[in-house]
């Protein structure tokens, strides 16, 4: 069979959570044997060969940014998400055209709701999944209430609405809609009542062995730092969380680890005990050595890659409820921490610096747990 798949930006290198999860639904489908073609936006160059591994015809459309801004404008007056605006283009639109002509997909899977669009124009609902991933409803509403300029704030309000509505929509034309956590479904069927959501959670790819070895002094945030709601949260740690860190482990080093930090994040970097390593080629290595992770994650949706990875690199994760609620195994106190306040939170990672045979215990268990509950072919099975 031959799989189209649509994504809005280029698939590599894998430096984000969006683009990691759409590289290992293309692994499963290409293990059952299909053909895959990737039709994809770019916005500069890109490495072809790495991808052409993966996918077996790659079709490109350069990301025009001025044209980007203005469908974002004009599909805001229209009533119509902002995202989806953003994503618009009647080149990408001319070349799915041609593929469709010349290469005669069986099925199409559209990578995130702004690329739901372009199948809904060639009237392609039964051949197509909808990954839309996260129910970014959920994610908005969160944003709205974030720290921020009021400009900010009424664009968060005013595309929550218009992606709410969107979403409610797309579950109901499209007869598989694919999402990474019971949460999101529950959260949409609370609105809409369909039988087109269907779950496939995140995987991890684990170490071979659990690690011995770690910096006692190491503590990393993974996460790709385009992102608002990783961006909130480095900044509540660094802010109100690290200093009271920093007061019983004065030696304590915070490293920020994802893909293009914005100047905010970056100017949190001090050579000392704030790194903000940018994309790092290889993050398991960056990864396994830590004493702990932190996702102090207060806007979210779906399952956070963040913490299958650090826990598949046998590293101890102390996280909000808000984002332990995707992954039912989890169990405070014995694979993790789960903490919400920020002294809490403060005093939970504490121990894992001090307490090494704490620190051993939450990791081991956390690393067993996602070797056993979390490969990517269980959790894509079916797809």
């Amino acid at each position: 069979m031959k799989i189209c798949i649509l994504t809005p930006r280029f698939p590599m290198p894998e430096n984000g959570g969006d683009v990691l999860r759409i590289n290992n639904i293309a692994r499963y489908l290409k293990a059952q044997g299909h053909e895959l073609l990737l039709v994809s936006f770019y916005d500069k160059s890109v490495d072809v060969e790495e991808a052409g591994r993966l996918y077996d015809k790659i079709f490109l459309v350069r990301r025009n940014r001025f044209a980007s801004y203005v469908y974002t404008l004009l599909f805001l007056i229209c009533g119509r998400p902002m995202q989806c605006g953003y994503y618009h283009s009647r080149f990408f639109k001319k070349k799915l055209d041609e593929v469709i002509q010349t290469e005669h997909p069986d099925r199409f899977v559209s990578h995130l709701l702004r690329m739901a669009p372009y199948l809904e124009r060639e009237n392609l609902y039964s051949s197509s999944t909808v990954e839309m991933t996260d129910a970014l409803s959920k994610t908005y509403s969160l944003s709205s209430k974030a720290k921020g300029g009021l400009l900010k704030k009424v664009v968060y309000m005013v595309e929550r609405r218009l992606i709410r509505r969107y979403e409610d929509h797309i579950v109901k034309v499209f007869p598989k809609v694919v999402v990474v956590s019971q949460e999101d479904i529950n959260f949409i069927n609370k609105r809409v009542k369909t039988g087109t959501l269907v779950l496939h959670t995140n995987g991890v790819t684990c170490l071979d062995a659990f690690p011995t070895v770690y910096d006692q002094k190491k503590i990393c945030f993974i996460g790709n730092m385009r992102t608002l709601q990783n961006q909130d949260a480095v900044l509540r740690f660094v802010k109100n969380i690290f200093p009271i860190i920093l007061k019983r482990c004065p030696d304590a080093v915070f490293y920020i680890v994802g893909a293009e930090p914005p100047r905010e994040i970056e100017a949190l970097g001090n050579g000392k005990n704030i790194i903000v390593t940018g994309f790092v080629d290889d993050l398991t290595s960056m990864v396994a050595d830590t004493c702990l992770a932190v996702a102090p994650v207060k806007i979210a949706a779906g399952i956070q890659n963040k913490v299958l990875v650090a826990m598949g690199c046998g590293v101890p994760v102390v996280m909000t409820s808000l984002i332990s609620k995707a992954i039912p195994e989890l169990r405070d106190g014995e694979n993790c921490f789960i903490r919400d306040g920020e002294n809490d939170f403060a005093q939970a990672c504490v121990e894992l610096l001090e307490n090494t045979q704490m620190r051993n215990m939450i990791a081991k268990n956390g690393f067993n747990m996602v070797r056993e509950h979390y490969s990517w072919d269980e959790k894509l099975s079916g797809y």
